[in-house]
């Protein structure tokens, strides 16, 4: 399997990819099949299930609040003093060439530059080491050769004139009593850590959960045996592959012959490829539906909106209408394509699978 393919494969599996090939309407996706006659479910009672082990220590908390400090943090830029390595400086600067000329981009009245992160050219950044605010510094450099940024200057010595303007100093709040009222609803820092260690426990928690139950639907796909496939489910998935890599091609600006040449593939060896992703997805769906109807699994419109409501919430809209203003689309437009409903039902299935394993039920 080609790594490029692959890859895009990986993404769409992982992230639902906005491909709706088979499910529009109103209709029961696969309501028209007895999907026992395609796949044989594996025994997945006999699966097992391992339960969160969530440990948070200090070290975990201090990680947390120096965090949520340094996102507190002012930044002031400061006239005095000198700079070192890892000081975002703001400068002025002009380059003259050895015949005495010079270039627009070699001149700036006001830059901004972190030394040591090699934004420009070597010698630039470490020769302003130790430099006083407010200092003249002579650089005699060389640009590199080749130098990619301009050719015309390639090996071409240069002198350049830089004055330290400023330097941005951030401003670290200390952590204690005072902050904690001013950035919470605490009133002591030990309140403030208490409640640090149970978010960051909870969260931890939903981590591993969600790796728990990930594993068991890899599983559950995994030991899933295919009788057949729905030729009707896998062309229209073909077709929607297909297209998916041909606009993704065409919005790079290449062209298909040279995407085929660059994966090392011919038209009949992509084709293959593509009915086995497309094979995959079909499976993918078919064991969803058929463990739903096995379990009496479903998805009231109740449920529906409420999902959609918590993840319109959690994502920090307002209204579907600022979502559709931002997206380009409604809500319930956005969930269609994106087979969000799908996505509940397979969250219940996996609740309901976990449950069962951990006697949680």
């Amino acid at each position: 399997m080609k790594k490029f393919l692959r890859m895009i494969l990986i993404a769409a599996l992982a992230l639902g990819l906005v491909l709706a090939a088979g499910c529009g309407g109103e209709k029961e996706p696969y309501s028209d099949y007895d999907l026992t006659e395609y796949i044989t479910l594996p025994d997945y009672e006999a699966f097992t299930a391992a339960e969160p082990e969530v440990v948070i220590d200090d070290s975990d908390i201090d990680e947390e609040i120096q965090a949520r400090l340094v996102a507190a943090a002012t930044t002031e830029n400061v006239i005095e003093g000198t700079v070192d390595e890892g000081d975002t400086i703001t400068i002025s600067f002009k380059g003259t060439l050895a015949d005495g000329s010079t270039q627009s981009g070699l001149n700036s009245d006001s830059s901004e530059v972190t030394l040591g992160e090699g934004r420009m050219i070597e010698g630039f950044e470490e020769g302003l080491y130790g430099a006083t605010i407010g200092e003249t510094v002579t650089l005699d450099l060389t640009f590199p050769d080749p130098y990619t940024n301009n050719e015309e200057l390639s090996g071409q010595d240069v002198t350049f004139e830089v004055t330290v303007l400023g330097k941005n100093v951030q401003h670290v709040p200390d952590f204690n009593d005072e902050f904690v009222r001013e950035n919470s609803d605490y009133e002591t820092t030990a309140e403030y850590r208490a409640a640090v260690a149970e978010e960051l426990s909870a969260e931890e928690y939903e981590n591993q959960l969600a790796d728990i139950k990930q594993d068991l639907y890899s599983r559950l796909i995994e030991e899933t045996t295919v009788q057949q496939y729905p030729e009707k489910e896998v062309d229209e998935w073909f077709a929607e592959l297909d297209e998916y890599y041909h606009s993704g091609v065409e919005s790079s600006g290449s062209d298909w012959d040279s995407f085929l040449e660059a994966q090392e593939m011919t038209q009949e060896e992509y084709e293959e490829q593509i009915r086995l992703y497309a094979e995959e997805y079909v499976k993918q769906e078919m064991v969803i539906y058929l463990f739903a109807q096995v379990e009496g699994l479903e998805v009231t419109d109740e449920e529906y909106e409420q999902f959609l409501a918590d993840n319109l919430k959690s994502s920090g809209f307002e209204s579907e209408e600022d979502f559709e203003e931002y997206a380009g689309m409604s809500l319930d437009e956005y969930a269609e394509m994106a087979e969000l409903r799908r996505s509940l039902l397979l969250n219940k299935e996996l609740d309901t699978l976990y449950d069962r394993l951990t006697g949680e039920e």
